[in-house]
């Protein structure tokens, strides 16, 4: 599914309950999962603290949004020990804000990992999903920004997308790359 190098930057016994939730979703696309006794950093979400905290990306660097890009988050990432930060796109890994209406075709390398901050994983356009991990079909609606439905709705169908990880609050949703997405 996703060629992630675990890395687990906190003591086992705290790591666990997380890591097993994110695979969790990376295995149910569209299901919104709970990620325990996350610390939020400086302008993040708890479920986006956690996954930069967790896992690490371990030959790629994090490219981050304008909006997202601070002091106190690097500062975070640096004690985290999370992967590098670089400024060179396209990027195979990255961490978004929805407020700034992020263009992933030309932010993302084909196959990257984006976290992505939006408002809310429900009350958006519905999302229609097919592939491995979804029994027969599966409809979602996540409120994303424009530039990413417009992504959505060129999603390549031979497993070149991205995988796109949803946080909002406590909550994360996986979209990856071999889901077949459609935007209704």
């Amino acid at each position: 599914m996703m060629s992630l190098l675990v890395s687990l930057n906190r003591p086992v016994v705290a790591t666990q309950p997380v890591l097993r939730r994110i695979l969790k979703a990376m295995s149910e696309p569209g299901v919104a999962v709970t990620l325990p006794g996350a610390e939020a950093w400086e302008g993040l979400s708890p479920a986006a603290s956690a996954l930069l905290s967790t896992l690490n990306e371990a030959e790629a660097s994090l490219w981050l949004d304008e909006s997202l890009n601070t002091p106190a988050l690097r500062a975070s990432l640096l004690q985290a020990n999370a992967a590098p930060l670089t400024d060179k796109l396209p990027a195979a890994l990255a961490l978004l804000h929805s407020d700034s209406d992020p263009d992933l075709a030309t932010i993302c390398a084909p196959g990257a990992t984006v976290i992505l901050e939006v408002p809310a994983l429900n009350g958006g356009l519905t999302l229609r999903l097919r592939g491995p991990g979804i029994q027969e079909r599966r409809a979602i609606a996540p409120q994303l920004p424009p530039r990413t439905l417009d992504f959505l709705r060129e999603w390549p169908m031979n497993g070149q997308g991205i995988n796109l990880m949803l946080t909002c609050g406590e909550m994360l949703m996986v979209l990856p790359r071999t889901a077949q997405i459609a935007v209704c």
